[in-house]
């Protein structure tokens, strides 16, 4: 599993399911726990805050305990009284990124990637559900297929809101101050400025990255999900991250390090400086700032930045 699925807006799911709506859901019967075992969660204290704030890493996927909180980040939700996600994910802004991912170049999906990459991708997608082939993908830009690939198996299995969307609408009910991180634009700039030949690449090597797992028996999703649930922040790490790291390994290194560069290393300072930013300004409120669990979990994460700050970040365990 890539890091690279779980850091796009969860307010583009609704694209993916739209596009996949006459395709019918299958339903897992694997038991899960209640709630992963430990969560993901950091407690900022120190430089002048009257009233802790928390970080918290979700993971982007929409079912089961991967979307409920542990009792100790339910705990530190209730008692916020702001919630800042990676970006705004009220209707009006969801709808807003649409535009973000739809192409503009006049062509077709399958034109802009060629014949081979084109088969290879229907293919894939036969894999996940036989019904499913690029069709309906066709006004999309290169880069956010190869980012929905990861997003399929979840939405067919019947996922519903992700728990970062979950957590706005829960705020938003509970008349809690709302706010992002950062712009989609921001957000996406990592995606937005590769040219269609470094877009064909990332979904190319995307796809041979599938294959491998699939020959190798491996579910990617499933890694993830365990890992996340264990709440150990270099299993989660290694997990989000191994497909922009094996990118890094292979013949298309500069790729793969200009994106590690973009979707983490640059966010991650981005976003601790909003987040410090937002507690000098609101020093005695209670935020609680859920984002990825890659920015909170890899190196030179955002807990990190904000100890360079002078803020004192803990880890939450009991």
């Amino acid at each position: 599993m890539t890091t690279m699925p779980r850091m796009l807006p969860r307010v583009l799911a609704g694209l993916s399911l739209a596009l996949l709506a006459l395709l019918s859901p299958t339903a897992s019967a694997q038991k899960a726990p209640a709630h992963p075992e430990k969560p993901l969660l950091w407690k900022i204290e120190g430089k002048g805050l009257k009233a802790p704030s928390y970080l918290f890493g979700t993971i982007h996927l929409s079912k089961g305990p991967t979307a409920t909180l542990h009792p100790l980040a339910q705990k530190a939700f209730d008692s916020s009284a702001a919630l800042y996600t990676e970006v705004p994910l009220d209707t009006e802004s969801q709808q807003a990124v649409i535009p973000l991912v739809m192409r503009g170049d006049g062509k077709k999906l399958s034109a802009a990637i060629g014949k081979d990459l084109s088969e290879a991708l229907d293919a894939h997608l036969k894999t996940i559900n036989p019904q499913l082939d690029a069709t309906p993908m066709q006004a999309l830009k290169t880069w956010y297929v190869a980012i929905m690939l990861s997003f399929l198996p979840d939405q067919l299995a019947g996922g519903g809101k992700p728990l970062d969307s979950a957590l706005w609408d829960k705020a938003t009910d509970a008349g809690k101050k709302t706010g992002a991180l950062e712009t989609p634009e921001s957000q996406m700039k990592g995606f937005t400025e590769l040219t269609e030949a470094d877009q064909s690449i990332f979904l190319s090597e995307t796809l041979k990255q599938f294959k491998k797992y699939r020959e190798q028996g491996i579910d990617p999703n499933k890694a993830l999900v365990d890992a996340y649930l264990s709440g150990d922040p270099a299993k989660v790490a290694a997990e989000m991250d191994k497909q922009i790291l094996e990118m890094k390994q292979g013949e298309h290194k500069e790729l793969g390090e200009r994106l590690m560069a973009r979707l983490i290393t640059d966010r991650n300072k981005q976003m601790a400086s909003k987040i410090a930013d937002t507690l000098k300004a609101e020093p005695a409120v209670i935020h609680f700032f859920a984002a990825g669990a890659a920015h909170f979990c890899s190196e030179d994460s955002v807990g990190q930045h904000l100890q360079k700050e002078g803020y004192t970040v803990t880890r939450v365990e009991k």
